[in-house]
């Protein structure tokens, strides 16, 4: 068992290679939750935090890191002087309280390792910091989860799952979720979160209002609902129990970003067999509005996309995309009620979603 009061906290952040103003929002906005959880897990009783950065932070005291050394080499590194129970949580999570966080270290000073996922973790507690000396050569740290499980003698339990514990910030459209939450109160934000938020309020505003005819849907039961992507069963289980409308699911590709071959979707198939013209007719036919995970979509494809042109597609600014056929593909979207995104979008956004509904509902009397 971990020594009761001795722990750490680990944040590791690196800005995204790309500097439109699109791309720029989502890496303030995560800069935002380094700060907000670093204080958020001083407040849950971690003892220490460390920041590993490739770059200056307003509000936290950085560790430099080389922006191409391999996120796996960093930790593993820092791991191999740490006895003491380690968190560690990529860029933070957005949403994720201090009674959360208070809740993990707990279950670290029970001498348990603990996760969010196990196949796409987040973040991940271990009872040791020299357990994470395993992860080393990582380029990502979605496998560290499963790295831990397989590579040391401990079970990795999954976490509560809520909109707290598994919504991430990758995409525009997570802030547009996450500022549709924030504002009806069935989430809470930091301080400097709220302040990224404010800032870019008018870049965000018209997609939080699509944001949230679409989780309307949820609340109506004469409605239908199409969520597409890398949904788990588990948060497909909640989406059946807490919403009133009827629900179309197409989970695929699950793991995309830990495989090493080239995805496949059905969508992308039926894309492919009746055009980009018919394709979002037809779908739109199917439901009154869609929660789609893209990822697999464009992988599928063979579809080489900047970052920025996929930030914007979430957005619905199909004139600021310079790729054609996904430019076109947006077009397309634009008179439909239509949400998409990454895979934070059909797992702790969805959630979200679900809670921002019936909370907006509630409040319209």
């Amino acid at each position: 068992m971990t020594s009761i009061g001795k722990s750490e906290f680990w944040l590791c952040y690196r800005p995204f290679s790309d500097d439109s103003d699109v791309v720029r929002m989502v890496d303030e906005a995560r800069a935002a939750v380094v700060c907000d959880t670093a204080t958020l897990a001083l407040e849950a009783g971690f003892q220490r935090v460390r920041v590993f950065s490739t770059v200056e932070l307003d509000g936290v005291a950085v560790e430099p890191t080389h922006p191409n050394r391999a996120i796996g080499d960093i930790v593993a590194e820092a791991a191999s002087n740490a006895e003491a129970a380690v968190c560690y949580a990529g860029s933070g999570m957005p949403a994720m309280s201090r009674d959360d966080w208070a809740g993990v270290l707990a279950i670290l000073q029970n001498g348990r390792a603990v996760s969010n996922r196990m196949f796409s973790c987040d973040w991940l507690g271990v009872p040791s910091g020299r357990m994470l000396s395993s992860i080393e050569g990582e380029e990502v740290d979605n496998r560290f989860a499963l790295r831990i499980r397989d590579e040391n003698t401990v079970e990795v339990e999954q976490f509560e799952r809520s909109a707290r514990s598994l919504l991430d910030l990758d995409t525009p459209t997570d802030l547009t979720v996450l500022a549709a939450c924030a504002k009806v109160g069935s989430l809470q934000i930091g301080s400097y979160l709220a302040a990224v938020l404010e800032e870019w309020a008018g870049l965000l505003l018209p997609a939080e209002r699509g944001v949230e005819e679409v989780f309307d849907v949820m609340t109506k039961r004469d409605a239908e609902l199409m969520i597409a992507g890398r949904i788990s069963g588990s948060d497909w289980a909640v989406v059946d129990r807490d919403t009133s409308c009827r629900v179309r699911v197409l989970s695929e590709e699950r793991g995309l970003r830990m495989r090493e071959t080239q995805g496949r979707s059905m969508l992308a198939a039926l894309y492919e067999s009746c055009g980009a013209e018919n394709f979002m007719t037809m779908l739109s036919e199917m439901s009154d509005s869609m929660i789609w995970d893209t990822r697999p979509f464009f992988s599928h494809l063979d579809w080489n996309l900047s970052r920025s042109d996929r930030f914007w597609a979430d957005l619905g600014r199909w004139d600021a995309i310079s790729h054609e056929p996904l430019k076109e593909l947006v077009q397309g979207i634009g008179p439909h009620q239509v949400l998409t995104g990454g895979h934070s979008l059909v797992a702790g956004g969805m959630l979200a979603g679900i809670d921002q509904a019936w909370t907006r509902r509630e409040l319209s009397g």
